[in-house]
Parts: structure tokens; C-alpha cells; sequence
């Protein structure tokens, strides 16, 4: 989830779905069929558009489509569409999503905004399941050893688990692949080294990539910028990353 003033992107296509919600102006998205100006736009997972909306202020959630939460709000999105909603059922988060704009959330509110937001556009149930303790201390393993290579079929063994239960189980107790879990455990740890002040090639290294470029292609496939956007002297955004590990606890 990222807030900006500076939104004017290429044409692009990337995986994640998008929920983008104007303060005041409206956005200006163009795809194939034309210009349109939204106050709430969702856009679809790998659909071909672009943002014209420079000194807008906006904040852009970005939700991956294999999640549960993305599943809980699929039949109000198809791939390649951009669907306007009403600002109407949005204006009692107003004050949250400024305040998200100016920095003065916490990382918990923020990733209660982010649920509020998902609600608002489809009203679902958070994920209700007790979780296996055996898949807690798998999240917690895999997210310590990063960026160390990790074998599946080793971990699944060291809790009595098969890779092929492992792999179902991951995904009915945390609401995420365990493939994608894995990759959103790599760019939050190249996230947090970029933050932390390193730069991109030392950022992509301790999380595992094999140089910048991997991590900066693999950035923008899943979000559609480049990581100089969020990150460094250059940035005209910022951004909160509602962790996967959010659910654990």
C-alpha cells in the first residue's frame, strides 16, 4: 500500500490487482479503450494501463491475487478490466487514508486499513482458522533463513509433513501459496534493507536475488514500479508493506 502525489506511470500490465482511491482530485487511468477519471478505481490483475495523474493525491493498495483476501473480492474484478466504484462507501476511511498519506500511521493501523479497504469494496470475513502450529513455525523458519536456499522436502521432514501436505496445508492456514509466500519473504527482506539505507545490489543480495536487476525486474512485475520509486534519494512515494506473516499472530 503506497500514498503519493506523483503518480504518472508507462503503459504496463502487472500481477497484482489494484484498489486506488483519490483524497480530493480525480485519478486519470487509461487503458486500450481510452482515458477514464475515477475518485475509487479498481483495476484488475494483469491489466494493460496507465495513470495520469501527476499532484493527485492518492493512496493505491496493491493486493496479490492469490490471497485470500483477493479471492474474498474476485467476483468484483476480472483480469483486464478497470471497474469505477462509488466514493460514497469510502469516505467514512477518509481521515485514515490521510493520515496513511502523511506518514502518521503505525504499521498494525495501516494493516487494519488495508482490510477495511478490501471490506469496503466487498464485505468478507477475515480468515478464521486456527492455525497449525507445525505451518506458524515453517512461516517462522522460512522468514529467518532467508536468504538461504529452501528445500521444501527437508522442512517437511523435520515436521513430519510431506512437501505435497506441507504445500496444501500452507495455503489453507495462511491464506497464500507457499511459492509466493516465499517470494513476498524475499522482496520484504530486500524492502526492509533498502530502508534500512543499503543500496539495491546489497538490498537484492541479502535477500537472495542474484543481483539488482533480478530483484528490481521481479519488483516491477508484481507492482508495477520500479523500486527507486519507494526507495532512495529519488522516491515520490510511500509505501507500507502489510506483511504475509501479518496472520500469525
Amino acid at each position: 500500500m503506497f500514498a503519493t502525489n506523483s503518480m504518472q506511470t508507462d503503459f504496463h500490465s502487472h500481477y497484482a490487482a489494484t484498489l486506488a482511491i483519490s483524497l480530493e482530485k480525480n485519478i486519470t487511468i487509461e487503458t486500450d479503450l481510452g482515458k477514464e477519471e475515477y475518485r475509487v478505481a479498481l483495476v484488475g490483475p494483469n491489466t494493460y494501463h496507465r495513470t495520469i495523474s501527476p499532484g493527485v493525491e492518492m493512496v493505491a493498495l496493491l493486493i496479490d491475487p492469490e490471497t485470500y483476501e483477493f479471492g474474498s473480492i474476485s467476483e468484483s474484478i476480472s483480469s483486464g478490466e478497470v471497474k469505477k466504484l462509488e466514493i460514497q462507501k469510502f469516505l467514512p476511511l477518509i481521515d485514515s487514508l490521510w493520515s496513511l498519506y502523511y506518514g502518521d500511521l503505525s504499521d498494525d493501523e495501516a494493516t487494519q486499513l488495508q482490510f477495511n479497504l478490501l471490506r469496503t469494496v466487498y464485505p468478507f470475513d477475515a480468515l478464521k482458522t486456527t492455525v497449525d502450529p507445525r505451518i506458524q513455525k515453517i512461516a517462522k523458519r522460512i522468514r529467518m533463513e532467508i536468504p538461504s536456499s529452501i528445500r521444501m522436502k527437508e522442512i517437511g521432514k523435520d515436521f513430519s509433513i510431506s512437501e505435497d501436505r506441507l504445500i496444501r496445508l500452507f495455503k489453507e492456514n495462511l491464506g497464500i501459496p507457499l511459492r509466493r509466500y516465499l517470494l513476498w519473504v524475499r522482496i520484504l527482506r530486500a524492502v526492509k534493507e533498502l530502508k534500512a539505507g543499503n543500496n539495491l545490489t546489497d538490498a537484492a543480495h541479502a535477500a537472495g536475488f542474484s543481483d539488482s536487476a533480478h530483484f528490481s525486474r521481479t519488483f516491477k512485475e508484481n507492482f508495477g514500479f520500479i523500486p527507486s520509486l519507494f526507495f532512495g534519494h529519488l522516491k515520490t512515494a510511500e509505501v507500507r508493506f502489510c506483511e504475509p506473516d501479518e496472520k500469525l499472530r
